[in-house]
């Protein structure tokens, strides 16, 4: 009796299992199939490729100014703040000039006093004003010295310049910055009140390898990226080159920015980009090149099968490779789908065309 259920045991397992190893097969009907992956294709192509410089700038302004008073006060009123723009003759701020105006307005009531007495004594010289151009010039001159005018033309002329000192304008447009000072204090004529800076004209500083000079060159464009945003771009053109090489092997640049409208501070950090070309290379996104074993690979296709091919990079930029072997022209390259490929894997491409 024992025997028998024992049989009966073995024979249900078996038949679970058989129905389970169906189930199987059924729920994955093509398990043994080629399984392919799907990847997109490109042609490589013979083009010109332009190499790009990438170096740290920093944006410096043409126009920038410390502004001071050529006069020692109390300051009295401030018509500004920092980052106000403020147009060319604006007036920025009054030191306490009470006493100096006090002193125009008398020296101009004796300039008119004198002008009157210059008219009598021309009256009693015989002369009109019509007729005196025909004066004698050395006897005019005796005329208006004892009429006073020159006299009090000199003082008012004097007394308007020391009040003019007290009033502090923009000698350009600009922007206003580093205003430390209040109402109330205290101000020499050695003291800096504030800072002005030109938006318009602006320019940026950079370094680059000595061995990157022969891409270097005058009048040479250049794209502007601030760190901030490097979504924003701005150009220029390259309007000095420093002929000396530091002790870290660098060269100084200037580009004069060409754009308009920018919106960027003086002493702001910045990417810069140069483009210079290289003629007949075979060119690749940046996306087909990846890492085997710390070699650089691209992987083609042949006959629905990937291949394995290691590279050499002559050059980059920002988006693509120049190769300088390990492909050849009219290779069909993989640029998608490549980071997990390995060699001979059968794949399904589909061609892209690169928009150049």
């Amino acid at each position: 009796m024992r025997r028998f259920i024992y049989y009966v045991l073995i024979t249900l397992l078996y038949v679970n299992c058989k129905k389970e190893d169906i189930a199987i097969k059924e729920v994955n009907p093509r398990s043994n199939s080629t399984h392919q992956i799907q990847v997109s294709t490109q042609l490589i192509s013979d083009q010109n490729f332009n190499k790009q410089i990438i170096a740290n700038g920093k944006t410096e302004a043409l126009k920038k100014g410390e502004l001071r008073f050529k006069t020692g006060n109390r300051i009295a009123r401030i018509n500004v703040r920092n980052g106000q723009r403020v147009r060319q003759g604006e007036v920025l701020a009054y030191l306490d000039n009470d006493l100096l105006k006090n002193a125009v307005d008398k020296a101009q009531i004796a300039l008119e006093k004198a002008e009157s007495q210059l008219e009598e004594e021309k009256i009693n010289f015989g002369v009109s004003n019509k007729e005196e151009a025909d004066i004698n010039a050395k006897v005019l001159t005796n005329i208006k010295f004892k009429s006073g005018v020159q006299e009090a033309s000199n003082i008012l002329e004097n007394n308007q310049l020391l009040y003019k000192q007290t009033i502090l304008r923009a000698p350009f447009s600009g922007v206003i910055a580093n205003l430390d000072t209040r109402i109330g204090n205290y101000i020499t004529s050695g003291d800096i009140f504030c800072t002005l800076i030109s938006e318009d004209d602006m320019e940026v500083s950079f370094r680059v390898l000595e061995g990157e000079f022969n891409a270097i060159s005058l009048d040479q464009e250049v794209i502007i990226q601030p760190f901030t945003d490097t979504s924003i771009t701005y150009t220029g053109k390259i309007s000095e080159i420093n002929p000396f090489i530091d002790k870290n092997g660098l060269m100084a640049i200037k580009a004069l920015i060409t754009s308009k409208k920018i919106q960027l501070f003086d002493g702001m950090n910045v990417k810069v980009l140069i483009n210079y070309p290289i003629q007949n290379v075979r060119v690749i996104p940046k996306q087909a090149l990846v890492l085997r074993s710390n070699r650089e690979v691209v992987f083609t296709v042949d006959k629905g099968l990937s291949k394995w091919n290691y590279v050499t990079v002559a050059a980059e930029n920002s988006t693509h490779y120049a190769i300088k072997e390990g492909v050849k022209l009219g290779d069909t390259i993989i640029v998608s789908g490549n980071l997990n490929l390995s060699h001979d894997v059968s794949v399904r491409s589909t061609f892209i065309q690169e928009h150049k």
